[in-house]
């Protein structure tokens, strides 16, 4: 015969309340439906992973998929979140000359901000530069570097600005372009 068990206090009450509800919460995700681990890094990059973690999407599994670092050709990083991709970062390499303001020459891309100079510009969904490196590829001596938020929101455009300006001396640093 099965006896009722009774709580006689209500901190009793509360702590098995609590150790039912443990092995629940255990493997679950997070507040923010993300359940795997956010990395301080793009593909070898290092970036702010408090900032990378508001841009990549909420999922299960996050994996990191790159070509060759680029010294003879173009490069793209995906971040794929549960198989769809969530932050993308490319970079092509130009002729001495190359400006920012030709990266978007043939793009659809609408409200581009320049901002710091002109040596960034934005838009809703991503961030660009061009980085002065000569000498280091045999296909130019500037390279073009963006980042883009693929499922952008209403805060990407901020993020992204906080994210790219360092992620972007990162970029130059690995890259061996002079100062």
């Amino acid at each position: 015969m099965r006896t009722k068990r009774t709580f006689t206090t209500t901190t009793e009450a509360l702590a098995a309340a609590f150790l039912c509800a443990l092995p629940l919460t255990a493997c679950s995700s997070t507040d923010d439906g993300r359940s795997y681990s956010v990395p301080d890094n793009i593909c070898g990059i290092d970036v702010d992973s408090k900032i990378l973690e508001k841009l990549l999407d909420d999922g299960d599994e996050m994996v990191q998929d790159a070509n060759n670092f680029p010294l003879s050709g173009s490069y793209i990083c995906h971040m794929y979140v549960d198989g769809n991709d969530s932050v993308v970062s490319d970079a092509s390499w130009h002729e001495s000359g190359y400006t920012l303001r030709e990266h978007f020459e043939y793009s659809n891309i609408k409200g581009v901000r320049y901002f710091q100079e002109g040596k960034y510009a934005s838009w809703r969904s991503g961030i660009a530069t061009v980085l002065p490196c000569p000498g280091v590829s045999d296909k130019g001596d500037v390279v073009d570097v963006s980042l883009e938020d693929m499922e952008w929101d209403e805060d990407s455009r901020g993020l992204l600005e906080k994210l790219g300006p360092p992620y972007f001396d990162a970029y130059k640093k690995k890259l061996g372009c002079p100062s």
